[in-house]
């Protein structure tokens, strides 16, 4: 913090205490635990997939918490919503997403702060694999946290416009890997209803941003409190997972 004061002498004040700037540090800790979370998961799903690594199969991808509409909806197992943001099909998979996380996670955290990524990476996730669960035919099981990270992309997005001053973020990249990547998804067949779902709710998430941007205070609890819902809907959801897998091979 710089402030004005009146010049003193340096023998009344000798420079026995150089100041220095502490450098930002390049990833912020909410996106380090997401990745962390990312690699935890993916560490369990390989070990039940019998160690492998490059391509974890379907069976166990939709017994793990695989979004699977005729299990998410169909059996009322909305925990899977969450729980599939967080689970990658192979080696590649997670790597692409984690690069992708600390990419533009961390420029939104260090921009509008940590609670704010969490509860819009999850609110996006939840979305995102919700139409995702509506538009796919009952037999596919969606995984990935690339509808989170859309969603964080598609909020910065969306603030660039709404609010520029709010936090500064170029535009004109983000838009572009939007439908750069949207039209990637196209091509190579991924699931780009759940890209799309987690773009519709990074931008509800942006709203809500750029709704109370001029009371400082209130932006920041509303951060705090949407990092706590989805740190808390997180856990929940992999309680419900873990519990539902319990009962399966009590059976």
């Amino acid at each position: 913090m710089t402030h004005t004061s009146r010049a003193h002498s340096s023998e009344s004040y000798p420079n026995r205490y150089p100041t220095s700037r502490r450098k930002p540090q390049p990833y912020g800790p909410a996106v380090v635990a997401l990745c962390v979370v990312f690699g935890v998961v993916f560490a369990a799903e390989a070990y039940a997939d019998g160690g492998s690594l490059w391509r974890i199969s379907v069976s166990t991808l939709g017994w793990l918490g695989g979004n699977a509409p005729k299990l998410t909806i169909g059996d009322n197992q909305w925990w899977r919503l969450v729980t599939a943001g967080l689970m990658h099909d192979g080696l590649l998979h997670i790597g692409f997403n984690v690069y992708a996380m600390l990419m533009v996670g961390s420029a939104v955290e260090r921009a509008i702060g940590p609670g704010w990524v969490v509860g819009a990476f999850v609110f996006s996730a939840i979305t995102g694999n919700l139409l995702s669960a509506s538009a796919n035919a009952p037999n596919i099981v969606a995984i990935g946290a690339s509808g989170g990270i859309f969603g964080l992309v598609a909020m910065a997005a969306a603030m660039s416009y709404l609010a520029p001053r709010l936090a500064w973020f170029h535009r004109g990249v983000l838009t572009q890997m939007l439908v750069f990547s949207l039209a990637i998804g196209f091509v190579a067949g991924f699931d780009n209803w759940g890209h799309i779902g987690g773009v519709v709710g990074g931008a509800l998430c942006a709203l809500i941003a750029v709704a109370c941007r001029r009371q400082p205070d209130t932006f920041r609890l509303i951060g705090k409190i949407g990092g706590a819902a989805g740190l808390v809907t997180a856990v929940v959801c992999v309680a419900l997972a873990i519990m539902s897998l319990s009962r399966v091979r009590a059976e």
